[in-house]
């Protein structure tokens, strides 16, 4: 091999870890400027700006794809998509590091709180129920209330499990009720007071009505037997 042709293959092989390492510096810088307009946006509260922002960098981080659905998430999240919000916190939540893991769930957990809230203001208690109950479950599913990886985290995701369990009782009260319009049977809640004066009256009435009717079935009794031998052909014309 000839000093020229070795000076080549130097040469390309120099260049391609050149061209690697500007393509990696140019993907950050690209993921860096997604990131800090999205977060620019979010602070002025365009958030669905944002979230395209967030959602640019989807195909850009390989190594922590999480952070940019959690992102996207949690700006759908304030611009009231609560249900596009919960389909990125669960694709966050596929390869969340386990210290980052209850940042996701509390965000999942407080838009169910959303969903359930907006539910009970229709009077949809089943929903309403269903919605508090799944914000309680994606908070156990990473023992968040207990131990969220920090105290701060700890406390809030305990916070949030305490408020949902708490409307979580009120629906349940809610659906016990007789009725969705607080109508009770009619008959519920009245004091039988006994007859009244009309009503006595009337009973002494018929109790004097019947005293007369026995007596008079009882003199005719007597009448009857003390005239069973008497013989009536004298009365025949």
């Amino acid at each position: 091999m000839t000093r020229a042709r070795v000076r080549l293959v130097l040469v390309v092989a120099g260049i391609v870890p050149l061209v690697l390492a500007l393509g990696f510096a140019t993907k950050v810088l690209v993921m860096l400027s997604h990131d800090r307009d999205g977060r620019s946006s979010f602070t002025d509260g365009e958030y669905l700006a944002a979230a395209g922002e967030f959602s640019s960098n989807g195909s850009l981080n390989w190594f922590e794809s999480w952070v940019s659905a959690f992102d996207e998430g949690a700006a759908r999240h304030a611009d009231g998509d609560l249900a596009g919000a919960l389909v990125l916190y669960e694709k966050a939540l596929a390869d969340v590091p386990r210290k980052q893991e209850c940042s996701v769930r509390i965000n999942a957990s407080l838009a169910h709180e959303s969903l359930g809230d907006a539910a009970a203001e229709d009077s949809n208690t089943d929903e309403a129920t269903a919605q508090y109950q799944a914000g309680i479950d994606v908070l156990a599913e990473g023992g968040c209330p207990t131990d969220a990886g920090d105290q701060e985290q700890t406390d809030d995701a305990a916070a949030v499990d305490e408020r949902l369990r708490e409307k979580l009782e009120q629906q349940s009260e809610q659906s016990d009720k007789p009725d969705k319009n607080g109508q009770q049977d009619p008959q519920d809640g009245q004091q039988d007071d006994g007859p009244t004066p009309e009503e006595r009256r009337q009973q002494r009435k018929e109790r004097r009505l019947e005293e007369r009717n026995d007596d008079a079935i009882e003199e005719q009794q007597e009448y009857d037997d003390s005239n069973i031998d008497r013989d009536f052909s004298q009365y025949h014309w």
